[in-house]
């Protein structure tokens, strides 16, 4: 589909979140908020649930502040569709969310038997009785510094122990050769990943357990079995079988699955890309050219239009709390002309961002294009959307806002010079949504020159791109302004000889291990 750049931003809706706690505290966080500062000396915990203070000791994973924020990336490529009529019916819903009944008490280190009982940003990591909660993992697409090599690659959101929180230089390749691999996917429970593997002659569909095992590997299909030069856009979690969208030369479309254990390659539709699993795990969407939205329930022939959406709708996401899908689609009350902007020699939709609910409805606008400084001197400085993404708690959406300025050749994406008056391309925001699918407070801006945000699943830290590295931000849920929105300082990981892969557009997105059981 071209370039894309987005900016995102947050509204500030409270953020309710399922966790079996009591209306004072899920985390000491949430203490800062309602109490402020603890004092000199001291700091909050929230103990059965009520905020008390103690001495500020170190003690392992408390307390999460960050390194330098810095320059951002480039704009990265959208969505490639397609024709097709392909169908489908689902409308199932859903109910929960990945962060449930558990205490969220228990720090980093602490003894845990169930991920429930471990802190936000933990999971509870070993096996028999020696389990504790350690900081999730991110899954990832790295690009080795000169050579046009990518390895799929998981990595702690932060340095485990680290007081303030810091970011690390330790990454863990998933492929054991020496080709490239990419596209890294979890499981449901966060205990293993799927990715591409081209380390040999062959583009193979693979997984691996969490934690890695050398030599262990469970290969599920080859892209030739499988109909395919490559697996795009890939995704597993929250189903037990993986989805792709099929490429054949430069054009991809068409949606296979194949259980994540193993099996037979199944085609659910010949034309349309993105699927998006729905938090039943058998029912998901996916965008189809000329079709616009469209879902398919277990078991149907084929998938159903999403009424309502419109035939310019693509790249449909659910969350993991009900059946509403996040989308991007052009403004059609606008001429032609005005819904897409030439960027070099590619075509981009000028795309808002929208929410809709998977049975058909009315869309509800999330973010819209604009125009902003109209007496820059090299006209006014335009956006649009693109790289969206759901909390998977379904409380907040992230985004990016592209700028650009229009010339007599086309568009061009602001870099920070005169012509944009200083702006950056890309920004990430993060924006408050209800239980309706309407927007519940004004957009926030989290990162600039930044792109592919990604929400943990507990929804309090986003992961992104920026510099060419990946970092994660803490955010508080209940913010209403952007400077209450971040907590502490972003976590930027170096990694030396190798930055972040953004080319592949949500390909490259990060991925966060789910909480799992």
């Amino acid at each position: 589909m071209g370039k894309r750049v987005v900016l995102g931003v947050l509204m500030g809706a409270l953020m309710v979140v399922s966790t079996g706690c009591s209306e004072e505290c899920v985390d000491a966080f949430d203490c800062t908020n309602k109490k402020g500062t603890p004092g000199q000396g001291k700091k909050w915990a929230c103990v059965e649930n009520e905020c008390v203070t103690q001495d500020d000791t170190p003690q392992p994973g408390h307390g999460d502040a960050g390194t330098q924020t810095d320059a951002g990336t480039q704009t990265d490529a959208g969505t490639q569709t397609d024709a097709g009529t392909e169908v489908d019916a689902g409308t199932q819903t859903d109910a929960g969310t990945e962060v449930d009944a558990g205490t969220m008490t228990l720090q980093e280190g602490a003894a845990c038997s169930n991920t429930n009982s471990c802190m936000a940003g933990l999971y509870c990591d070993g096996s028999g009785g020696s389990r504790t909660c350690q900081p999730l993992h991110i899954a990832v697409t790295r690009k080795l510094s000169g050579a046009n090599t990518t390895e799929a690659v998981v990595v702690r959101y932060k340095t485990p122990g680290s007081n303030p929180a810091t970011g690390t230089s330790d990454v863990t390749k998933l492929s054991e050769g020496t080709g490239q691999s990419r596209f890294p996917r979890w499981n449901k429970d966060g205990t293993a990943v799927a990715f591409v593997d081209a380390s040999g002659n062959t583009v193979t569909l693979v997984t691996r357990n969490i934690p890695l095992v050398a030599a262990q590997k469970t290969e599920l299909t080859t892209a030739t079995a499988a109909g395919t030069s490559d697996f795009r856009y890939m995704e597993w979690a929250p189903s037990a079988s993986i989805a792709w969208a099929t490429q054949t030369g430069a054009s991809v479309s068409g949606i296979s699955t194949i259980p994540g254990t193993g099996g037979d390659v199944q085609t659910l539709s010949t034309a349309g890309v993105f699927p998006s699993w729905a938090a039943d795990g058998t029912s998901l969407a996916y965008s189809s050219g000329g079709v616009g939205l469209l879902t398919r329930a277990p078991g149907a022939a084929s998938g159903t239009p999403v009424t309502g959406a419109g035939a310019q709708s693509e790249q449909p996401l659910h969350n993991a709390a009900n059946n509403i899908l996040l989308y991007l689609s052009v403004d059609t009350s606008k001429p032609a002309s005005e819904q897409t902007e030439q960027f070099g020699t590619d075509a981009v939709p000028l795309s808002q961002l929208y929410t809709i609910a998977a049975s058909g409805g009315t869309p509800e606008l999330i973010a819209a294009t604009t125009e902003v400084d109209a007496t820059n001197a090299a006209g006014p400085v335009r956006t649009y959307i693109a790289n969206h993404t759901w909390s998977p708690v379904g409380t907040h959406v992230a985004y990016v806002r592209v700028f650009y300025v229009k010339t007599a050749a086309g568009g061009v994406i602001c870099s920070g010079t005169a012509d944009c008056g200083g702006r950056q391309g890309n920004a990430i925001y993060v924006r408050g949504i209800g239980t309706d699918g309407k927007p519940t407070g004004s957009e926030l801006l989290l990162a600039n020159e930044a792109t592919l945000p990604s929400f943990s699943p507990d929804g309090r830290f986003i992961a992104y791109s920026s510099g060419g590295r990946l970092r994660v931000q803490q955010i508080n849920p209940a913010a209403t302004d952007e400077a209450s929105l971040k907590v502490g300082d972003v976590i930027t990981h170096t990694w030396p000889n190798s930055t972040v892969s953004t080319g592949g557009g949500d390909d490259d997105r990060p991925r966060w291990q789910p909480r799992g059981p």
